[in-house]
């Protein structure tokens, strides 16, 4: 996990000037963490609304509906501008370090940057989820964070890996590169590797879960929203692993400029 953050915070303080441009990138992570937070509120008040439906009376069960939709599609509208904000910030980054020399060039470090912004923002998200569940689970929440971590330890060491097959496949061999099938093909592999595992490390805490809510350690609302938020953390795991993968890809075409986009 400590090659994810070296590389990562190197790739940031590359990539990215100081000032402005860095807290805009946070800013913009943190932005992620608190849709994926609200999410969560979106579904713990749909839950509630379910399961008091026949408590509740008809006018306020119509005006929560109507607050959840409202809440729900502000979420949506917040992620489309996050998403595509950033892109203006990364132009004016690279304007700054005059990194763009041709505007026409395929350039690796636009990969780079979205893959960084990505990993900073699945980041987040996992943060804000694990948080989130430590106010609803305590006891559940240390468990999800142990297994967290030894995935994403797991992820790193295929990432260490991949950062020198990705370099050792750029080096002319006899005048030729390796071919883009088995370029793409490595990445390809180490990063769906990545998934799987992390796939296998929700499958037991969403086991454990089942478990305790049959046991009635946890009621049944809280059981259904920690439900998504791991299935939230699944989706974040595996995106850190898949955008990985493709930051050393990219890493080793940032130093050939023969290198063809992906």
């Amino acid at each position: 996990m400590l090659s994810i953050v070296r590389e990562i915070k190197s790739g940031f303080t590359q990539l990215f000037p100081g000032g402005r441009f860095r807290y805009v990138l946070v800013v913009l992570a943190m932005l992620a963490a608190v849709i994926s937070v609200s999410e969560l509120l979106v579904m713990k008040f749909f839950v509630n609304i379910v399961v008091q439906e026949g408590e509740i009376e008809r006018d306020r069960f119509i005006l929560l509906g109507a607050g959840l939709a409202i809440f729900f599609i502000l979420t949506r509208v917040s992620q489309y501008y996050q998403k595509i904000y950033r892109v203006k910030a990364f132009a004016r980054s690279f304007k700054a370090l005059r990194k763009l020399k041709n505007r026409g060039v395929k350039n690796p470090e636009w990969a780079m940057a979205f893959e960084v912004s990505n990993i900073l923002t699945q980041a987040t998200q996992l943060i804000a989820v694990l948080a989130f569940t430590v106010i609803l689970e305590p006891i559940f929440a240390a468990l999800n964070l142990l297994v967290v971590l030894v995935i994403l330890a797991v992820i790193g060491r295929i990432f260490a890996k991949q950062l020198k097959v990705q370099q050792e496949l750029q080096v002319e061999r006899d005048g030729k590169r390796a071919r883009p099938q088995k370029r793409y093909g490595t990445r390809i592999k180490a990063a769906e590797l990545g998934s799987l595992l992390a796939g296998l490390g929700i499958a037991l805490l969403l086991a454990v879960l089942l478990f305790m809510s049959y046991n009635g350690d946890i009621s049944l609302a809280n059981t259904l929203i920690i439900f998504f938020g791991t299935r939230l953390q699944n989706g974040s795991l595996s995106s850190t692993s898949r955008s990985l993968m493709r930051y050393a890809k990219a890493k080793a075409g940032a130093k050939s400029p023969d290198e063809d986009d992906e």
